[in-house]
């Protein structure tokens, strides 16, 4: 009787260890490979240096953070799925900043965002003109720029597209109505390895695009400090 007990207990051991591995599996097999929204949501968050530019962790609207430039001049939306490269950054005080940030959406496509802030350029003619140009060095494309006025700043903003590379995206030089300098967007389209993750469509890329350069703001310093 004794044998059988052990037996028995043996016997019920295994069967409990194989119905908790086939229940694991079934788990594995029925959670989605691809990234969750909330773990998108949560990857500015998780990055340290992408963090402590953000304004504050709650969203200020749906899939958007704040991020607060360090020169304490201006401040922009910046996408929940981004990520700044904090080896890339750098700053001069208040007269210079830039950075580049991987961003990831909800549904799995990509892009690049690259902002460059700088006070060397005068607002008048002359200074818009060398930064148009310089922006259209930087991408390497020519580049036909519409003139956007209102909120206290001035934005000239162009699509590009690069046959060699297969790239593309928009390109904007953002200045305050007063001042000196502005700011320098670059943001590109971007494929992973599956062809999938390709897009989004060009009237949603744009939206996003338009998003994030829109919503630059020049801040006072009195402001930047609250």
């Amino acid at each position: 009787m004794r044998l059988n007990l052990k037996r028995f207990t043996a016997l019920l051991i295994v069967t409990l260890s194989l119905t908790a591995c086939q229940r694991v599996n079934e788990q594995e097999e029925t959670q989605p490979e691809a990234t969750t929204e909330e773990q998108i949501k949560a990857r500015a968050l998780q990055d340290e240096f992408t963090r402590s530019m953000l304004k504050s962790a709650q969203e200020t609207e749906k899939g958007y953070y704040t991020l607060e430039s360090k020169t304490g001049v201006y401040e922009m939306l910046f996408p929940t799925g981004g990520e700044i490269d904090g080896i890339g950054y750098t700053r001069k005080g208040e007269s210079s900043e830039a950075f580049l940030a991987g961003i990831l959406y909800n549904d799995k496509t990509e892009a690049q965002l690259s902002v460059r802030y700088t006070t060397v350029l005068s607002n008048d003619e002359t200074g818009i003109g060398y930064a148009k140009e310089l922006l259209t060095n930087s991408i390497g494309e020519d580049m036909k720029f519409e003139q956007i006025d209102g909120k206290g700043k001035v934005t000239y903003v162009a699509p590009f597209k690069k046959k060699e590379t297969g790239s593309y995206g928009y390109g904007a030089y953002i200045h305050p109505d007063e001042g000196w300098g502005g700011v320098e967007i670059i943001y590109t389209g971007s494929c992973m390895d599956d062809p999938k993750s390709c897009g989004p469509e060009e009237e949603e890329f744009k939206k996003r695009a338009y998003k994030l350069i829109s919503s630059v703001k020049f801040l006072n310093k009195n402001e930047a400090k609250k």
